[in-house]
């Protein structure tokens, strides 16, 4: 893990004119115990391309960077200060390490709980539609988050639960 807070200054200059372009200024601390996004700020001295925005970035990237690509990094022996960071395709590039010693990782099945939360019912066929997997695999991914932990137990067959934030969450076993 990295130490909180983190304050991660992202800037896109034009090569031509050498002006700023866009400026994320993101601030990730430490809120009960667990990483979490405490400040955003959006820059574009030419207004913000919003579409753009909808599309490639999500509110949790800079979490992810944090929580997910920076250690990932240090794990691969490389300065994240002189690294340069992916812009878009998230939440799969923060997902490279999704398996360890062959065990789905608890930030992968928490990103799948958050998911089927927000899908709601007819989630199996699309969550496998997304991620191109069977149903029976997100419904599997499902059963493992409910048994971690991650997700709150439902009565078999009923849909839903609420995400258990990770400082209550139970010791792995």
């Amino acid at each position: 893990m990295v130490d909180l807070p983190v304050v991660l200054d992202l800037v896109h200059v034009d090569p031509a004119s050498r002006r700023e372009v866009w400026r994320i200024e993101a601030t990730v601390d430490l809120v009960d115990g667990a990483p979490a996004l405490c400040h955003l700020e959006l820059r574009g001295d030419r207004g913000l391309d919003v579409l753009r925005l909808q599309r490639e970035f999500r509110w949790a990237t800079p979490l992810d960077a944090v929580c997910r690509i920076v250690p990932a990094m240090l794990a691969d022996g490389l300065d994240p200060f002189e690294q340069d960071f992916p812009f878009t395709g998230y939440p799969h590039v923060a997902r490279q390490r999704d398996l360890v010693d062959g065990r789905l990782t608890d930030e992968f099945l928490e990103d799948v709980a958050t998911e089927y939360l927000s899908w709601g019912r007819g989630y199996a066929q699309r969550m496998a539609d997304e991620h191109q997997v069977s149903r029976r695999t997100v419904v599997g991914w499902i059963v493992k988050a409910r048994e971690r932990g991650i997700l709150t137990q439902v009565r078999p067959g009923q849909y839903g639960g609420e995400l258990v934030p990770r400082s209550r969450r139970r010791p792995p076993r």
